[in-house]
């Protein structure tokens, strides 16, 4: 025993309050993750604490092996090293805040462009002061350089429990899918994302007919089957306007917090309107309006490859002029390349208003003002008028964390509530509804707005972070974090849309062509929503997993999974059906 003791804790007499210190923030961490994923049970909690928490230990220990095996001895730079390690989980714990998913590959490139101008917000910069003492206090507190031998015991003890802990999680004995997502948050958030880019990816899989396992699981899951129902009619004048980051819970219709005079004109659509409660199945904008676009989950697949499908190129196809406005700057990841691909004509965004002069002076923070893109948009339906044209809106006012600072002179009505005097989601809503109710009187003053108009209003995808305003939110409700989405035609349309659990922003792209009578693609995952018989599945692809929910339940698995069952579930998942 006292060998025992001797090889496995003596290497630690020295560093166990330092590594104990520095292993607190992901604990922190751990827990936020368990309540994002709607997994913060007593069991789950103390199971997934105790595992973090030794292979945070570990992980560390041998992190500082390392540093003492090369020689550093200086605390203020050892004190840096773990300003920075922070840094990584504090992009763990931002993604975890607006999307629910850990800091991975896939949101790498959303860095490149964007707008960092809120690291100068004061609060920001008393979180990273606050970082920097701990981490200061830490290590001038308890570091002390250990010997070249004792490091190399250590190290080695670290990645023997590592191992040891990888082998045999205890984790998996928690019943499925906390199973999952307790292990999910274990692996320090450097780790995590070095295995997200290093992670084997699936591959698109671009063929005529689909496997004989594929084809099975296609009618398992009743996807690659789209159908039209007879309810519509040549439109020539389709209008997309997708609202960024909109969700339920800043409807007073769904959220009863929410002051009625805040959402009145988005509810009152709503309710003279078809509409419905979506769920979403991705996130951020790229991979959102991708999934509008193709019905296909596997959004990242889908633009790599060229938009193997999409709603735009069939609506091109069918005789429409097509065009992408939106507020931001269009080249932002490529976007502007990426959309054209997806069969857009034209992507207009903030460096072609720039050169505007009744637009520049409305150009500020992510980008034009969404009253002004309306008013272009307007401006251009009237250049189009004489041709069919199929248009998508994408707003930015509305952009996390706090919406736009400033609307720039633009006058709203003013909601006598609280939080809707100052720069919240909340007001950037309700600056956005009385923005669409203006757009829609305009089309119909310059009557744009006839027979022929289909206007569609949806998000591109919800935002999860609530600061701050959670007292807006609370008691939270699953369906908060739905998509509404409305139809709005000149007479409203008297087919009802379905109303079920497992609609879904894949259902948008057959549902728009329904309405056009202009046949689906067979890669279409989703179906109508004017489609009553259709069974539906509902999958939901994130950064290295994907949930998959239908009538009879949820399965969650790893995109990297080696069980046979599961790869042939992703490889219907990564089919592109011609």
């Amino acid at each position: 025993m006292t060998t025992l003791k001797k090889l496995l804790f003596s290497p630690f007499k020295n560093d166990w309050k330092l590594l104990l210190t520095l292993s607190i923030p992901a604990l922190l961490l751990c827990l936020f993750g368990l309540n994002q994923l709607g997994r913060l049970t007593t069991a789950n909690f103390l199971a997934a604490e105790s595992v973090k928490f030794v292979c945070e230990f570990l992980f560390l220990g041998a992190a500082l092996s390392l540093l003492n095996l090369l020689g550093v001895k200086n605390k203020w730079l050892t004190a840096l090293l773990a300003f920075i390690y922070y840094l990584t989980l504090t992009a763990d714990l931002v993604l975890l805040w607006y999307f629910k998913e850990r800091f991975g590959a896939k949101y790498l490139d959303t860095m490149e462009g964007g707008d960092y101008a809120f690291l100068t917000d004061w609060r920001v910069l008393s979180y990273f002061a606050v970082l920097a003492l701990f981490c200061v206090f830490a290590v001038r507190r308890y570091f002390v350089p250990a010997a070249r031998k004792t490091a190399l015991h250590r190290g080695a003890v670290c990645l023997a429990g590592l191992l040891l802990l990888y082998v045999c999680n205890p984790l998996n004995l928690l019943s499925s899918p906390n199973n999952f997502y307790t292990t999910y948050l274990i692996p320090p958030s450097p780790v995590y994302t070095l295995n997200a880019l290093l992670a084997k990816r699936p591959q698109a899989r671009l063929a005529e007919t689909l496997p004989p396992d594929v084809e099975k699981l296609a009618r398992q899951y009743n996807v690659f089957s789209a159908q039209n129902t007879g309810v519509g009619k040549k439109y020539t004048r389709v209008i997309l306007i997708a609202s960024e980051s909109l969700s339920n819970k800043y409807l007073h219709r769904f959220n009863p917090n929410i002051p009625p005079q805040a959402s009145r004109p988005l509810d009152n659509l709503m309710e003279k309107y078809p509409s419905a409660s979506l769920q979403h199945v991705t996130l951020s904008t790229l991979y959102g309006l991708t999934v509008i676009f193709t019905s296909h989950p596997y959004a990242e697949l889908a633009f790599e490859n060229g938009y193997p499908a999409s709603l735009v190129k069939e609506l091109k196809k069918n005789g429409f002029h097509t065009a992408f406005l939106r507020g931001a700057d269009e080249t932002y990841m490529d976007e502007n390349l990426l959309f054209k691909q997806a069969g857009f004509d034209e992507v207009i965004g903030a460096t072609y208003f720039e050169t505007r002069p009744e637009y520049r002076d409305y150009i500020d923070w992510w980008g034009l003002t969404d009253r002004k893109l309306f008013d272009y948009a307007a401006e251009y339906l009237q250049a189009h008028k004489q041709e069919p044209l199929f248009m998508t809106l994408l707003t930015v006012d509305s952009h996390v964390p706090l919406g736009r600072l400033d609307y720039l002179g633009q006058e709203y009505e003013e909601i006598d509530a609280e939080f809707y005097d100052v720069p919240t989601l909340p007001r950037a809503f309700a600056r956005f509804g009385q923005d669409v109710e203006r757009f829609l009187a305009k089309l119909d003053e310059q009557g744009l707005f006839d027979d022929n108009t289909l206007v569609l209003i949806m998000p591109d995808h919800p935002s999860y972070s609530n600061t701050p305003t959670n007292k807006l939110f609370k008691p939270y409700r699953p369906e908060f974090d739905n998509l509404p989405f409305i139809i709005i035609t000149r007479n409203a349309l008297e087919k009802p849309l379905v109303q079920s659990g497992l609609i879904s922003q894949l259902d948008i792209a057959p549902t728009v062509l329904d309405l056009l009578n202009i046949r689906p693609p067979k890669a279409f995952f989703g179906h109508s929503l004017f489609d009553a018989s259709a069974r539906r599945s509902v999958f939901d692809i994130k950064e290295d997993y994907a949930v998959v929910t239908t009538d009879e339940g949820t399965r969650v698995l790893k995109l990297n999974s080696p069980n046979p069952q599961d790869q042939a579930l992703i490889r219907l998942m990564t089919s592109f059906p011609r």
